[in-house]
């Protein structure tokens, strides 16, 4: 079972770290925009098109790639003071369950979305400035919320093996 855990760790890990570099690239593409923009709008009076709906859509990039990171290193606000002070397995059982709560909330998220991104495709909807699709960013929404739901799942595991395991 640790062996399956681990393997499944290693391989989330190597995604969860591309989308982290693809987020990274995104945030310095939407810095730049915004930078340019500004510079365009306000030195030459020509703001670049469709720079609102790209920030738009790279921020929504960027959250969604991030939140699997977030998670992992346990970035984001908890408050632990209960369970902190319980005995080691009854504190690791806890958060199982909690890891494996937002494992299912997430992945019925995700599966959410992605049926969202299939019903944009089929009415072809698109950004009013651009004119680019939506339903790609809906499906690389879908991608990072499955990648941390998969974050959570891994984790979920580690917390059950180590309440089971003699100490």
């Amino acid at each position: 079972m640790k062996r399956f855990i681990s393997r499944l760790e290693e391989a989330v890990n190597v995604v969860n770290l591309i989308l982290h570099h693809i987020a990274n690239i995104v945030l310095c593409f939407v810095m730049l925009l915004i930078t340019f923009d500004v510079i365009g709008r306000f030195f030459f009076n020509q703001p670049i098109t469709g720079s609102f709906e790209l920030t738009e859509l790279g921020s929504a990039i960027l959250v969604f790639f991030t939140f699997a990171i977030t998670h992992k290193y346990k970035e984001h606000i908890a408050i632990g003071f209960a369970v902190d002070k319980m005995p080691h397995r009854v504190r690791h059982i806890i958060e199982g369950c909690i890891e494996w709560f937002i494992f299912v909330v997430i992945a019925f998220m995700s599966w959410h979305i992605l049926n969202e991104a299939i019903r944009t495709m089929g009415r072809n909807v698109t950004t009013s400035d651009l004119s680019l699709p939506v339903y790609p960013f809906i499906i690389i929404a879908s991608i990072g919320s499955f990648v941390f739901a998969l974050i959570a799942l891994t984790s979920g595991l580690k917390h059950f093996v180590k309440a089971v395991e003699k100490t």
